[in-house]
């Protein structure tokens, strides 16, 4: 699948969209089954940038189509669920034409209100739209970094209840920064402290960075509800193999750490197409010379880690004792490794066939692709043990 015309020179907003497409729906469709009300906040709606009239290229376009599809979903499964979206921009040439926007879309069923302001100014309003009852996802994605990512400024957000966020961390700009003397009042403010990442190799100061800002999100965000989790996932520059930044999600919510990486992880795909397109098409402007052939067409699976790491980490989680797993302790094992679902499966399997491990509760062995049903008992999960060293 090419990417759009409308996203050319910007394939990193394309996958940042098609991940919002995804998790939205699949989120809506869940929290939709207990809440008779969804909130979503966009606290840096733009429009910036669009190439299509009706938006479709937006998180404007795209979070209000994924809400009136949900609806009509949630009503066929007798769910009555309404839907009310806040859209915040502080430049008042985009704010115009996302006024006219929502005017032009106005919709009984899902019902949207705009702010013209900056989002540091407008956060009392923004709680107060909110309540302290319904659920609320926001998506934190600016053009630029102050007063926004810093945890102080989200501190009001993190504390609500029933909350969820999809937050833009502009790790490349950080990377940068953050041992330079100008900035270390910023880094305090974002981290806690100027983070020490001398000496660290670039993977393990990304690592360092990112899951220091998780940490320090899910200090803030409170207990009530769940424990805080945070997963992320990086996207990276259409043309450069490197991270131009982190979408961190935070939640109270096992389940929803689950759903996320699932998600994230068939987004892989959909970047690698993305920015293979956008290189092939860099060389083709830069040679004049059309290659024969699309080099979305010939993408090889990659080799994302090593499995033996992955069979290690399962060792040290096992024991001679059956323990239970299910979605609780997968979305702490996602927290702690970054690694998706299958590469635990995979990794199970293999342990299993070399007679390491066993699902005791799997006894008629109908996996092949799933050799621990996580979701399994109420999604209290199945009992596995290790067998041996």
């Amino acid at each position: 699948m090419k990417v759009p015309e409308s996203y050319r020179n910007r394939e990193q907003t394309y996958v940042k969209h098609q991940l919002l497409r995804a998790y939205l729906e699949r989120l809506f469709m869940i929290i939709g089954q207990s809440q008779r009300i969804v909130r979503y906040v966009d606290c840096f709606s733009g429009p910036w940038n669009e190439q299509d009239k009706n938006f479709h290229d937006t998180s404007i376009g795209i979070s209000l189509g994924i809400m009136h599809k949900c609806q009509d979903g949630l009503k066929r499964m007798g769910k009555n669920v309404r839907f009310q979206a806040l859209f915040i921009e502080k430049n008042k040439r985009a704010f115009g034409k996302l006024e006219a926007y929502l005017s032009a879309s106005t919709s009984p069923d899902v019902i949207t209100t705009a702010r013209n302001g900056e989002f540091y100014d407008l956060r009392a309003n923004i709680l107060n739209w909110c309540g302290q009852d319904d659920f609320t996802f926001f998506f934190v994605d600016p053009k630029g970094w102050k007063k926004v990512v810093e945890i102080s400024t989200l501190e009001p957000f993190l504390r609500r209840p029933n909350s969820e966020f999809l937050i833009n961390f502009m790790y490349d700009f950080l990377l940068r920064t953050h041992t330079q003397d100008p900035f270390q009042e910023d880094m305090r403010a974002i981290f806690g402290d100027v983070p020490d990442t001398a000496g660290m190799a670039p993977k393990q100061k990304e690592a360092y960075l990112i899951n220091l800002y998780r940490s320090r999100l899910k200090k803030i965000a409170p207990f009530g509800g769940g424990i805080p989790r945070a997963a992320h996932v990086p996207i990276f520059y259409p043309l450069r193999d490197r991270t131009l930044y982190h979408l961190v999600y935070l939640t109270r919510h096992a389940k929803g750490i689950v759903v996320f990486m699932e998600e994230s992880e068939k987004l892989e795909l959909v970047q690698r197409r993305a920015r293979d397109q956008a290189k092939q098409e860099s060389r083709e402007s830069r040679t004049g010379q059309l290659e024969l052939f699309s080099s979305s067409n010939v993408i090889q699976p990659e080799k994302r880690i090593d499995l033996e790491e992955v069979k290690s980490y399962w060792l040290s989680k096992l024991s001679a004792r059956s323990l239970r797993f299910g979605i609780d302790e997968l979305a702490g094992m996602i927290e702690d490794t970054g690694w998706f679902e299958s590469d635990f499966q995979a990794a199970f399997g293999e342990l299993s066939d070399q007679g390491t491990v066993e699902n005791l509760d799997d006894k008629t062995k109908r996996r092949r692709r799933k050799y621990v049903h996580f979701d399994a008992h109420h999604n209290q999960g199945e009992h596995l043990i290790r067998l041996k060293s």
